[in-house]
């Protein structure tokens, strides 16, 4: 921050920072806070400092000299104090203090060196005494004017203060002191603050400039996504591409301007992120207005003296790759609810998300689509990211984790053989199978994955809860579920993961607590129940399938840059956590996976069929108590050195399942992908 220069010298400054008050006030008979007798000057000048660090300004008036306490009254002296203090947004004041001089003034008048009288009628709140100023020099006449120089004592001060709106605001000072009954005072006129108020002081105002254009916020290919044209409208180029993921950004009224924090320094009519990327980056993309203190003196021209100048707004980059996000888009376009999380396995780059219903941001901003069509507004549905704000049952496309406990625990091998039989019971409760289908005799893990056998996994999930009945839980959290992403930028839910501790705070629906137990295990372990998990979640847990063991931090904004070509952000890949599974474990859970859309009653083989890369993935068909389950299939490929994971929800499919609904629309992106 620029500081207009102050006109004392400061050359040779030796600084010694003051981190508090040393020295206590006496208190007169009067009630004024006075310096002890025979205080040095610079002791002194750090008392007036600690004062003002403080705020106590009253304090301060009442410890300069008897003379400058005539001159300027309290109120006026407070009052401008507060004024800079309230205009600049003071956060904190630091001072550092250097070694005093000899010096000497000029002859003045000099009153009694007591407490201030009190004051007369002022012609404002901040104004010499209309009897003040300087007499002719004597030796001491009979008026109490001093002949000849004063002796005085000139101490370096360097003041930094911390602002809201200006922020690190550095002035150095000189502070001048002369002899009183009460040893060295401070010598004190407005000119000290700032040299430009002159001797009989003023006031502060803020002038601010015009707010330099929005930033755009641009794919990872370069495609501008959202952009400030004409007339400082907020346009959006692409329509409903990542229109949810983008967000939009419309002008303040006076009531929100005025509702923002003050160091925020909003304006009416200033744009101001609403949703998305747009709200989430605010900081970047806003840029900031110049502003100006200006110091109005009672007597002289308005200047400023504090200057902080313009900065543009950034343009924001996000790893979006719209060829993706076009694609997974036209695939949810004909479902009322859906959603679609497209990520890099190795890097957690988000590089679509969709959702359905689409939204055009234009309809906040225009009204309008670009080719002058008039958009309705939009519903609250249609404002929802349902690939990160909501959250799902995730119906057999959670038996993969059932399955990880299993390995991670010892109780289920390669070697493992268990039944598929139609049905299941468990305490006097009957589970069934898609349709009560069967796989005869004693089979594989990796067969029953394929076919989704719910009496194959059920009973799995038993066995590890009989060995431990925090597994199947601990698991899940580390894969990330129940929990933020960590995505940042754009709103997120957490899900739930209905984990032992999660059942000790939530009432069942008879209202009573009852903890965690066999039946919410088998029911988590083919992801119903209380479970609810979001599609980013999903393509992020599956990620750590495809890289054999590492959960990503989602990474959506890459870059930040300034018009001139300034670095302002650059975010790098981040692992959240190893997975702690053995990699022949993690191998035989891929193999596990790509058998759903390889083997001949795969739910996925026919959704894949002819597609020419290995893809592994998991069906899911989520109960949701009626007839219309919600669909979905998290994949990645190719599964023997995964490029890309693709998680897909469908909503209340009528009829529905996740290999002959989700699965053939994750198919479609990842045929962008691998052939565009």
């Amino acid at each position: 921050m620029r500081s207009v220069p102050p006109r004392a010298a400061t050359a040779g400054l030796v600084l010694a920072v003051l981190l508090g008050a040393t020295l206590p006030p006496a208190t007169t008979a009067a009630g004024a806070v006075a310096l002890h007798e025979g205080v040095q000057p610079r002791a002194a000048v750090q008392w007036f400092l600690t004062l003002w660090r403080i705020g106590e300004y009253d304090h301060m008036h009442d410890v300069i000299a008897a003379a400058d306490r005539e001159r300027y009254t309290r109120v006026g002296f407070a009052d401008l104090h507060a004024r800079f203090a309230e205009v600049i947004g003071l956060t904190d004041m630091q001072v550092a203090i250097g070694s005093p001089r000899a010096t000497a003034r000029p002859p003045e008048a000099r009153p009694p060196d007591g407490p201030a009288p009190p004051p007369p009628v002022e012609r404002s709140r901040f104004s010499q005494r209309p009897d003040s100023g300087n007499s002719p020099a004597s030796a001491i006449d009979t008026q109490g004017v001093v002949l000849g120089p004063v002796p005085a004592q000139a101490v370096p001060v360097r003041l930094a203060f911390q602002s809201a709106l200006f922020g690190d605001v550095v002035l150095d000072r000189v502070v001048e002191l002369t002899r009183g009954s009460r040893g060295w005072q401070v010598r004190w006129t407005p000119a000290f603050l700032f040299p430009e108020l002159g001797a009989t002081g003023g006031t502060f105002f803020v002038d601010r400039g015009p707010l330099p254009p929005r930033g755009r916020i641009l794919a990872a290919d370069g495609t501008v996504l959202a952009e400030t044209r004409a007339a400082g409208v907020r346009v959006y180029p692409q329509e409903t591409l990542a229109g949810q993921t983008v967000g939009y950004a419309t002008p303040l009224t006076d009531a929100e301007a005025a509702a923002r924090p003050a160091a925020d320094a909003y304006a009416a009519g200033q744009l101001a992120g609403r949703l998305g990327v747009e709200a989430g980056a605010e900081s970047l993309l806003r840029g900031r207005a110049p502003f100006s203190l200006l110091a109005a003196p009672y007597r002289g021209e308005i200047e400023p003296v504090i200057e902080r100048p313009a900065v543009p707004g950034a343009d924001v980059v996000l790893t979006l790759r719209p060829e993706l996000q076009r694609t997974a888009e036209a695939a949810l376009a004909p479902y009322p609810e859906a959603a679609t999380a497209v990520v890099d396995p190795h890097t957690g780059d988000i590089w679509a998300l969709a959702s359905a219903p689409a939204f055009n941001p234009n309809a906040m901003t225009m009204g309008t689509t670009l080719a002058g069509v008039p958009l309705a507004a939009p519903s609250a549905d249609q404002l929802l990211n349902h690939a990160t704000e909501s959250a799902y049952p995730t119906g057999s496309s959670f038996k993969p984790f059932t399955l990880a406990a299993a390995l991670q625990i010892g109780v289920a091998t390669p070697a493992t053989r268990m039944p598929c039989q139609p049905t299941w019971n468990l305490d006097g409760f009957t589970f069934h199978n898609y349709l009560d289908h069967l796989l005869p005799g004693f089979v594989s893990l990796v067969e029953a994955m394929a076919f989704s056998c719910n009496t194959t996994y059920m009973p799995l999930s038993m066995v590890v809860y009989d060995q431990d009945l925090d597994a199947l839980t601990d698991l899940i959290a580390d894969f990330g579920f129940g929990q933020p992403t960590g995505i940042g930028w754009v709103p997120e839910t957490a899900g739930v993961l209905p984990d032992a501790v999660w059942y000790e705070e939530h009432p069942r629906s008879s209202g009573a607590i009852v903890p965690f137990g066999p039946f919410d295990q088998v029911q988590l372990a083919i992801g119903q129940g209380s479970f609810l998990g979001t599609q980013l979640q999903m393509a992020l847990a599956y990620a750590a399938f495809a890289n054999r063991g590492t959960l990503w931090m989602p990474r959506l904004v890459a870059t930040a840059t300034g018009p001139d070509g300034e670095s302002l952000l650059v975010t790098r890949p981040q692992v959240r956590r190893r997975i702690a599974m053995t990699p022949d474990q993690m191998e035989y859970l891929v193999t596990a996976l790509q058998a759903v859309t390889t083997y001949s009653y795969g739910t996925g083989t026919a959704a894949f069929a002819g597609f020419g890369i290995p893809v592994a993935g998991k069906s899911g068909t989520a109960e949701t108590g009626g007839p219309d389950p919600h669909a979905l299939f998290p994949a990645f490929a190719p599964s023997d050195a995964p490029q890309i994971v693709v998680a897909t929800l469908l909503a209340r499919v009528h009829l529905g399942t996740g290999g002959s609904d989700a699965a053939p629309l994750v198919r479609r992106v990842m045929a962008t992908y691998f052939y565009p």
